[in-house]
């Protein structure tokens, strides 16, 4: 009998062990489940050519951010600014006019006081209509919006059977990416926080696809980090990899080039973050044959893989907030 307390003491207090690790697995092998339909109908959705493109400031733009924010509010997510879910900015447009830029931003409460935050974003914006064709960005970043209202829903599933976040999570889906990054920039310039106590800004651009492996497997994922973040990173991400039997092949070198490295860091939203001293990272299936193209349609979405990446990433979050 007292071996088999020590034992239990002993694999409590193990660094890197999940908590309520099979707990938590067995929830999530449920909502994902239940997720599958739901995950491809989002997606084929927002990149439907009745979005045309979403462009900021358009109404396909205007479609999908008032499909945001009624999912967030369905999740009973509070606003982080004001009294909206709304941020409203504006952005330079085609020839230079100026357009109205929307932030959709809601706030899933931790379970008990605190004031700590957790940021985790992607951008709904892509490149509208050129040429008489409709660009609907399926990957680019249809699937990262899929991905953290998927992430989302799961978080909201958790605190409802109140067993987390410990940690408040700010869900940012940005508009004018593709406007220089306007969107991100006015949010990491109007915090009502300090940047301080933000742990990390976990960025989604492009994870549908496996056009652009690291390897021979297909089942691969990209990440670019601060570099404060990245002994960190490389352990939790392994470490839930293997436990939660994901098995994902994860490039911790981005294709073993720094140069590429430093380059992805400052090509998406986590970029503006990072400069206002939140520790933020990117997650990424990589450029391919049909970015910015108007290729880039749903159908070529792997499905399978996708959610296995949306699992890993949900499961880095958990460790972050618990």
């Amino acid at each position: 009998m007292f071996l088999l307390i020590a034992l239990t003491i002993v694999l409590a207090i193990l660094p890197g062990q999940p908590i309520h690790a099979e707990n938590n697995s067995q929830n999530i092998k449920s909502y994902s489940n239940a997720h599958v339909s739901k995950i491809k109908n989002t997606l084929s959705f927002i990149s439907n050519d009745l979005t045309r493109g979403r462009q900021t400031g358009t109404n396909g733009s205007l479609i999908v951010s008032s499909f945001l924010r009624n999912k967030l509010k369905s999740m009973e997510m509070i606003p982080f600014y004001s009294k909206t879910l709304t941020q409203s900015f504006i952005a330079v447009g085609d020839h230079g006019n100026p357009v109205i830029g929307r932030n959709i931003i809601g706030v899933l409460p931790s379970l008990y006081y605190s004031d700590k935050y957790v940021i985790i974003s992607a951008h709904y914006d892509h490149l509208g209509i050129l040429g008489g064709q409709i660009y609907n960005g399926a990957d680019d970043n249809a699937s990262g919006v899929t991905a953290l209202l998927t992430i989302a829903e799961w978080f909201y599933n958790m605190r409802k059977e109140r067993v987390g976040p410990k940690v408040n999570i700010i869900f940012a889906f940005f508009d004018a990416k593709e406007n220089n990054m306007a969107g991100s920039e006015f949010f990491a310039k109007n915090l009502k926080i300090p940047a301080s106590k933000i742990k990390i800004n976990i960025n989604l651009d492009q994870l549908g696809c496996t056009f652009a492996p690291p390897g021979t497997r297909e089942d691969y994922l990209l990440y670019v980090a601060d570099k404060g973040l990245k002994p960190e990173l490389r352990r939790k991400l392994n470490i839930i990899n293997k436990f939660y039997g994901i098995n994902l092949d994860i490039d911790h070198t981005f294709y073993s080039s720094s140069a590429f490295y430093e380059i992805f860091m400052k090509t998406s939203d986590q970029h503006n973050l990072s400069k206002v001293g939140i520790p933020s990272m990117l997650f990424t299936s990589g450029i391919h044959m049909h970015t910015y193209k108007p290729t880039d349609e749903h159908y070529f979405i792997n499905y399978p893989v996708f959610i296995k990446r949306i699992k890993l990433i949900f499961h880095l979050i958990e460790d972050y907030v618990k």
